[in-house]
């Protein structure tokens, strides 16, 4: 992959992430709809689906290299994420899902990426890492204390999650995310 140089890069937003095989989205978006429907609010299209990892905000193109050269240093470690619970953030007016508990492999994904994101330039996130998988935006009103997601069992034989590079574009209706690349979490 070439990247553009010189003043006229073009510039990405970015962030790692825990990406969703394409059977754990199609669950987890399925398992969605009813809690989205009960709440008035924007559903986040299933391709957006994910859990962010590092957020790295404006970045030229000339530096998707050593970002690619980060997230390649693997073995990652697997991660088991369930999403038992559900909480609603009035300042970004959104529904989240969230597990339990944090996982230690996913701590540890964080703490190698942001060791490896430091020695780039970028400064590290303040705030301790919370795993979330953002159903809808623009909710308009909190959803009912009752609402539940629905439990979301394996799916497929592939790993459920990868590590991926992910580019962030504005669209009028709404954010549009592509991973740019990913690796395998074993």
């Amino acid at each position: 992959m070439t990247a553009p140089v010189g003043r006229h890069a073009r510039t990405l937003r970015l962030f790692f992430a825990l990406w969703p095989s394409e059977p754990l989205r199609t669950a987890l978006a399925a398992a969605a709809a009813p809690v989205v429907s009960q709440v008035s609010g924007q559903a986040v299209p299933p391709g957006n689906l994910h859990v962010t990892l590092a957020f790295l905000g404006s970045v030229p193109g000339s530096a998707l290299v050593p970002l690619f050269e980060v997230g390649g240093q693997g073995p990652w470690p697997a991660v088991e994420l369930g999403f038992e619970r559900l909480e609603f953030w009035a300042k970004p007016k959104v529904l989240v899902a969230m597990p339990e508990s944090i996982p230690a492999a996913g701590l540890a994904i964080v703490e190698r990426l942001w060791t490896g994101l430091e020695r780039l330039g970028y400064p590290r996130e303040i705030r301790p890492w919370r795993p979330h998988l953002t159903l809808a935006r623009r909710v308009r009103r909190p959803p009912p204390d009752n609402l539940v997601l629905a439990p979301i069992a394996r799916v497929g034989d592939e790993p459920p999650w990868r590590l991926a590079l992910v580019d962030s574009s504005a669209h009028p209706e709404g954010p549009r995310y592509r991973p740019l690349a990913d690796w395998p979490l074993t």
